[in-house]
């Protein structure tokens, strides 16, 4: 199975793929409703851990890789990373409901609508950009990794993780809380987000403790 075949499959339901992509990003503007930080902060099931130990990992990351500031966390849904970055950082995500509990609970933060696809963002404006769990969403998420490239500084690093091969996927169906009803979830090896990344810096590329994720920290090469 290939790095896109799940997309594959469902865009070969639409007669044009700029169809399908319009339809993935409608369920992630107007039908998500997952919170992210509710089920990290109260034990909603197994995937509470999950949730947790993502955002304790990417706090770790931040300390020990980031460029320093302006900091973006793009695909921040309800703001599990952004909470732990400092005041001033950007959110931004694609869903109004998300960012409208974004600025409830971080006033001083900025909320962004936008798409990751086409950030309403100037050239070289972040110095880190966080992305962790979201490219296996968007529709072409090496378009995604050219507007975070166009997004950041020159020497800008870029911190993110997305899912592993992993059978525990699979199982995802019995998850409490996890919509059934979402386009796809793609999966990736190691190699595979490497080949991605091309056009970036590679810091590290490294699966996670248990395998669910690949995790990598990257550079965008200075001019």
């Amino acid at each position: 199975m290939n790095v896109h075949s799940q997309a594959d499959d469902r865009a070969a339901q639409f007669a044009t793929e700029s169809e399908w992509a319009e339809w993935v990003k409608d369920y992630y503007r107007d039908e998500e409703t997952y919170d992210w930080v509710d089920v990290a902060d109260n034990l909603r099931g197994l995937e509470s851990f999950f949730h947790r130990n993502r955002r304790r990992v990417i706090r770790d990351l931040v300390k020990r890789f980031s460029a320093g500031r302006p900091m973006l966390d793009a695909g921040c849904g309800t703001g599990l990373n952004l909470q732990g970055l400092p005041a001033g950082s950007t959110g931004l995500d694609l869903n109004p409901r998300n960012l409208a509990m974004v600025r409830e609970r971080l006033p001083l933060h900025t909320a962004v609508e936008g798409d990751l696809e086409a950030m309403p963002f100037a050239d070289a404006s972040f110095a880190t950009v966080i992305c962790t769990e979201v490219l296996e969403h968007v529709p072409d998420p090496r378009l995604a990794l050219r507007e975070i490239r166009r997004v950041l500084k020159p020497g800008g690093v870029l911190i993110g993780s997305v899912p592993a091969r992993s059978a525990i996927w699979r199982l995802r169906f019995l998850s409490s809380t996890c919509p059934g009803n979402e386009p796809f979830h793609n999966e990736y090896r190691a190699e595979e987000v490497r080949e991605m990344l091309a056009g970036f810096d590679i810091q590290r590329i490294w699966y996670s403790a248990l395998r669910f994720n690949v995790l990598f920290v990257v550079q965008r090469p200075g001019d």
